[in-house]
């Protein structure tokens, strides 16, 4: 769960410290005193995209942190053993830094990490749900990805989408085949022959032949400078390598008489060892060395043949072996390329074990629909939605897809006697803000998360409704943590915390997070409720708010 953020310099925050407790957490505040200021920190925490209105003005950047507690062998403990990111404090520490210049940096339990990885592991911790989400009510997909997410059916639904995949594939490879039937035998045939063309002139290296060339061109300019060079270090009547030696005997007398000297020394008797050497080698090298014309003839030819062929085929020299090989390859593909009737065959395999799976998926779909719109049903009429009926609706598609055999729509009525609609066509803007609400905690009770976020979703709902609200985040915060920004007093007053934004008027401006206690929660559901004048009545009655919380708990 999350237990602690930290913020600082984090737009309206100079510097921020807050523990957050288990269960059901409550933001409110005035309008524009900063409310979403924790969720969009910790959004960055979770490698959200940010920009520099984060940074508080003034300042050079920003830097947020959160700490979350995990369980052994919970998904993020395995995923951080995988990244050997596990410490013992039993602790995941996120952290992000926003510079005033645009860029940001990462990390995770104190090891600089990508924003792909604080994804990874946020996408375990926590779910986040937006006063927008309704909105995805109206997408087509939505339903049916609803069902699925709901009734566990990820894996049969990515088999179908796997198999579809094959089909697919299949079916390209087959169409290929056909096209390729005509031109096949005469690519082959230019192939074998540029082939043939190629095959002995690439058995050489072009790098060792051009090199070769070079050197018999230079043989006599060679030979005179390392001549000369042999001289000046050994021949000579006065060469370089006695020299040395003469140095060596002088300071070898003195050597013991200073450290520095005798450091000297020993540089100076393995640079005699290594001239040495080199002197060895290139009498050696001088030895082996013969001028042979015919030879530069053979490789001239040789550099002419690869010249040429380059010209032909409009490369390099040095890129007609590579050119070769990736020939090599295609013929070798095209040699292996099935006849058109054999992929036939597997265009219809992958096709029926394709409707095998779906259909299977369709099914098991059919079979969850009734019970969970009926629960859905049961759920929205709490929320003063008392005729609400819900079901869902199979269309067989024309074709096919990836995502089974039929369309799915979500179709809803709010008024008895009056057949159900789709969603999107009958709803109104506070019957979807409700149903979304809804569709969203029982998805919530179906997550993996740990920790979940609730932006603003009781916009357009008051009364009796959002007391309903309350009670329904009251009652998942039993099993996850729950952290809801919200306007509704009925809501925050089933709360297990209270935080409380408030904006102060300082230069810059700057907002406070403070924990309130049971009065100071009273004293702000009072102003929930009863706006700038705050009269016995008023408190009375967010009074009444907190005992229902105690009575249904």
């Amino acid at each position: 769960m999350l237990t602690h953020l930290t913020l600082i310099n984090f737009a309206l925050a100079e510097h921020l410290a807050i523990d957050i407790e288990q269960g059901f957490n409550v933001l409110t505040g005035e309008t524009g005193a900063g409310k979403s200021l924790l969720l969009d920190a910790l959004s960055a925490c979770l490698g959200e995209r940010t920009d520099t209105n984060y940074v508080r003005y003034g300042a050079d950047k920003a830097d947020v942190t959160a700490a979350f507690s995990y369980q052994d062998g919970s998904p993020e403990a395995l995923w951080l053993k995988a990244q050997e990111l596990d410490d013992e404090s039993g602790e995941i520490l996120l952290r992000r830094v926003i510079f005033a210049t645009g860029r940001s940096k990462a990390w995770i339990n104190g090891r600089p990490s990508s924003l792909a990885e604080l994804k990874e592991i946020g996408r375990m911790l926590v779910q986040l749900y937006s006063q927008h989400s309704q909105q995805q009510l109206l997408e087509p997909p939505y339903p049916r990805r609803w069902l699925d997410r709901y009734s566990n059916f990820h894996a049969p639904a990515q088999a179908v989408r796997d198999a579809y995949g094959a089909w697919q594939k299949n079916i390209r490879l087959h169409q290929a085949a056909l096209d390729a039937q005509a031109t096949r035998k005469q690519r082959m045939e230019t192939l074998e022959l540029q082939l043939e063309e190629l095959e002995a002139p690439v058995q050489a290296d072009y790098k060792e032949i051009e090199q070769e060339f070079d050197r018999l061109s230079h043989h006599e300019h060679i030979m005179q400078d390392c001549s000369s060079s042999l001289a000046a270090l050994d021949d000579a009547e006065q060469n370089i390598n006695q020299e040395i030696s003469s140095i060596l005997r002088r300071l070898e007398a003195h050597a013991g008489r200073s450290g520095q000297l005798s450091e000297i020394y020993a540089s100076m008797l393995n640079a005699q060892s290594e001239l040495e050497d080199a002197t060895a080698s290139l009498r050696q090298f001088m030895d082996r060395q013969s001028f042979d014309p015919e030879r530069m003839e053979e490789l001239n030819a040789q550099l002419e043949v690869f010249h040429r062929l380059a010209r032909k085929y409009r490369t390099q020299p040095e890129s007609l072996k590579e050119e070769y090989e990736a020939w090599q390859a295609e013929l070798q593909q095209l040699q292996q390329l099935e006849d058109p009737e054999t992929l036939a065959e597997q265009v219809e395999a992958a096709h029926q074990d394709f409707l095998g799976k779906a259909q299977h998926l369709d099914q098991i779909r059919r079979e969850a629909a009734a019970p969970l719109a009926r629960q859905l049903t049961a759920q929205v009429k709490q929320l003063a939605l008392p005729e609400a009926y819900f079901e869902f609706k199979f269309e067989a598609l024309d074709e096919a897809s990836s995502e089974g055999l039929s369309f799915i729509q979500l179709l809803f009525s709010a008024n008895k006697g009056i057949p159900a609609q789709p969603l999107a066509r009958v709803a109104s803007g506070g019957e979807l803000s409700r149903i979304a609400l809804v569709m969203q905690v029982m998805n919530a009770e179906k997550t993996d998360a740990e920790i979940l976020v609730f932006d603003e979703v009781d916009v357009g709902i008051s009364g009796g409704t959002a007391e309903m609200v309350g009670r329904l985040l009251a009652s998942l915060a039993q099993h996850v943590q729950i952290l809801c920004i919200t306007h509704q007093a009925q809501v925050a007053a089933q709360s297990d915390q209270h935080l409380l934004v408030q904006k102060q008027q300082t230069d810059p401006a700057s907002s406070a997070i403070i924990k309130l206690q049971e009065d100071g929660r009273i004293q702000e559901l009072a102003r929930m409720t009863g706006g700038v004048e705050i009269g016995e009545t008023t408190l009375q009655h967010a009074r009444q708010l907190r005992q229902l919380k105690f009575q249904n708990a």
